[in-house]
C-alpha cells in the first residue's frame, strides 16, 4: 500500500512539474507576437529606433519558445518562425536567423520571407555562397514582390560577377523590402488578393501595418 502511494505521489509531482511547460511555451509566443506587431507598426511607420525595440523584445520570446524541449505546436507553425526569423534579424542576431528559417523552407515553400531574410543574415554574416544561393531560392518562391525582386536580381548580378561587399548588398536588398512593404501598404487597389495577406490573415504584414483588431489567432 505504501509502495503505491508512493508511486501515485511521484506520477502527480511530475505532472505538476509538466503541466506548466506548454502555458510557457505558449506565453513566450504570444508574447513575440504582440512585439511583433508592435514592432511592424513602428518600422512602416519609419519609427526605426522604438521598432528596433519591439523586435528586440519579440526576438527574446520567440527564442525563448524555441528552446522549449521540445518547442511547442504553436511555436512551429510556420507564420511563428517567419516572425521569429525576421525579428532576430532586425534585432541583429544575424547567427539565430536561420534555425526558424529553414524550418520554414523545409515546409512551406512559398513564404518567401524565409530565404528573404535567411539570405540577409548571410550576407551580414560574409557568407557570399550561402546568400547567392538563398537569394535564388527567395526568387524561386514567385513571390511577387516586383520592387523587392528586382534589386534582389540586381544584386545576384552584382555577386555573380563581382565582389560587392556583403554588407552593401543587405543593405540595398533592406531598403527595397522596406520600399516594397511601403507601397503594398499604400497602393489604392484591392488588398484582398489573398486570405493569409489580409489583415486578418496569418501573413498580414505583407500588405497592412498591423492586424486586424479582432483577428482570428495564427492557425499556421
Amino acid at each position: 500500500m505504501k509502495k503505491k502511494q508512493t508511486i501515485l505521489l511521484i506520477a502527480l509531482l511530475a505532472v505538476a512539474l509538466l503541466a506548466p511547460l506548454p502555458a510557457m511555451a505558449w506565453s513566450s509566443v504570444r508574447t513575440g507576437q504582440k512585439n511583433f506587431e508592435r514592432a511592424w507598426l513602428a518600422y512602416t511607420f519609419r519609427r526605426f529606433d522604438q521598432a528596433s525595440q519591439h523586435f528586440a523584445q519579440a526576438a527574446d520570446a520567440f527564442a525563448a519558445g524555441l528552446a522549449e524541449t521540445p518547442p511547442s505546436r504553436t511555436t512551429l507553425f510556420a507564420s511563428n518562425l517567419t516572425m521569429a526569423g525576421m525579428s532576430l534579424y532586425y534585432a541583429g542576431r544575424y547567427a539565430e536567423v536561420a534555425t526558424p528559417m529553414k524550418r520554414v523552407m523545409d515546409r512551406e515553400k512559398r513564404v518567401w520571407e524565409a530565404p528573404l531574410y535567411a539570405a540577409l543574415a548571410a550576407a551580414r554574416l560574409g557568407d557570399k555562397s550561402s546568400t547567392i544561393a538563398l537569394l535564388d531560392a527567395y526568387l524561386k518562391t514567385s513571390p511577387g514582390q516586383p520592387i523587392l525582386s528586382a534589386e534582389v536580381s540586381r544584386q545576384l548580378d552584382a555577386l555573380e560577377s563581382g565582389q560587392p561587399p556583403l554588407t552593401q548588398v543587405a543593405q540595398a536588398i533592406e531598403e527595397a523590402a522596406f520600399a516594397q512593404f511601403d507601397g503594398n501598404i499604400n497602393r489604392l487597389s484591392d488588398r484582398r488578393e489573398s486570405t493569409s495577406q489580409s489583415c486578418d490573415g496569418n501573413y498580414w504584414w505583407r500588405n497592412n501595418r498591423q492586424p486586424c483588431l479582432k483577428r482570428f489567432k495564427y492557425t499556421s
